[in-house]
């Protein structure tokens, strides 16, 4: 009976418990309230031990000579523990329920937002140039279908780039050779032209000194171009760098530039500077870039109509050597100041392949620096080469420049 209505149950015959479904530990407690459940013939509430207990009593005695009773106990104490370990049961369902449900919806929004990263990253990889970035295969539709539709992009830019680079090489060879021929018949019909006057037996030893003199000139002039070209080639390639003054590579290049007939009615200063301009550099091709720059100035100075001066000046910082060229000439032409570094731009100039101001730049930026038009206005150009050092322990030489002038 106390199986099937879940609770317990006691039968009392007069006071005494003849049989009950409680702990023997309770049943003593049990006889101590025997009188008082006996007395209630419906439902109450009674204290047995520590532990309360809904109670409903029914008289079984009938005609018997010992009054006989049924009771029948509902614990509230167990009531309640059984509805805590329910709410237990029910909160730690919840929670796992929910944590199931957020592994769920993580799981799924991974595997939407995953192909779009993907997709995000390809197309920043793209930007910076890494043409080969995997793109998503997977995803939604829509996910599948822009990443179908990008890598086509992506394949028609390249083909573009490829189309443009081979263009622009093509046309790059063509201006060479445009430059590098027009130069070389210049020279090659004033060496041919030369030549054929000092074939002539009564030529007078004075003017034929002076066809040998244009035809030097001429031989100076191809062998600076072809060096021009070969250094411009070559750049790019491992520089052999020795610790060396610079101030040395520009007396150097101002004693060459002298010697060009460009630079005849040009007065050339090179102002004092008395620190250590040692640099780690490849000395010919900083030479040359040099060498580039004041011939490019001294060309400037002499299309001047008043003063025709190149001035040079030399400053140092412990990054860093900077050579600053300042001619007095008109100035740079408006049409190539964009352009000005570009190989081939020799706007309004007679002769010269164009590639002296590239030269210089592609050197300086191959020895961490760079060339600059740092003045531009009529009686005053001024360009400034820059070298990095790269020397841990800068070696201290004695070598100082001293205040020169060059006149013609």
């Amino acid at each position: 009976m106390g199986r099937g209505a879940g609770a317990e149950a006691a039968f009392f015959a007069g006071d005494a418990v003849t049989v009950s479904t409680l702990p023997k530990e309770k049943q003593y407690a049990l006889r101590v309230t025997a009188q008082s459940l006996q007395q209630n013939s419906g439902s109450a509430i009674a204290m047995v031990g520590q532990e309360r207990y809904l109670t409903v009593s029914k008289d079984l005695t009938g005609g018997a000579d010992t009054p006989l009773r049924l009771v029948v106990m509902k614990s509230f104490d167990a009531a309640d523990r059984a509805e805590k370990e329910i709410n237990w049961l029910i909160f730690w369902v919840s929670l796992l329920a929910m944590a199931a449900g957020s592994a769920l919806m993580l799981l799924l929004a991974r595997m939407v937002t995953r192909p779009l990263e993907m997709l995000a990253a390809g197309v920043r990889a793209f930007g910076e140039g890494d043409r080969h970035h995997s793109l998503p295969t997977n995803g939604t539709r829509e996910v599948q279908y822009l990443s179908r539709v990008f890598a086509q992009m992506r394949d028609e830019i390249e083909m573009t780039n490829r189309a443009l680079l081979e263009s622009e090489r093509l046309a790059t060879i063509g201006r060479m050779a445009s430059s590098v021929s027009h130069d070389l018949r210049h020279y090659l019909a004033s060496v041919y032209a030369n030549a054929e006057f000092l074939a002539s037996p009564s030529l007078p030893a004075g003017e034929r000194a002076e066809l040998y003199e244009e035809i030097r000139l001429a031989v100076n002039g191809t062998t600076d171009m072809l060096d021009s070209l070969l250094i411009f080639s070559r750049t790019g390639a491992a520089l052999q760098r020795v610790p060396t003054a610079i101030s040395l590579l520009v007396d150097r290049a101002m004693a060459l530039v002298k010697t060009h007939p460009d630079a005849e009615p040009v007065r050339l200063v090179l102002e004092e500077i008395d620190v250590d301009t040692t640099a780690a550099v490849d000395t010919k091709q900083v030479e040359r870039a040099i060498y580039n720059l004041l011939l490019n100035a001294c060309q400037s100075a002499r299309e001047s109509s008043g003063l025709r001066e190149v001035r040079v000046s030399l400053s140092v910082d412990s990054e860093s050597v900077s050579v600053t060229i300042c001619d007095s000439g008109p100035g740079v032409a408006e049409g190539i100041r964009e352009s000005l570094f570009d190989p081939f731009v020799s706007q309004g100039k007679q002769k010269g392949t164009g590639l002296g101001l590239t030269l210089a730049w592609s050197v300086a930026r191959e020895h961490d620096g760079d060339v600059k038009l740092v003045s531009n206005r009529a009686g005053e150009t001024v360009f400034r080469l820059t070298v990095a050092r790269h020397m841990t322990e800068p070696t201290r030489n004695a070598n100082r420049s001293r205040s020169t002038v060059l006149t013609p």
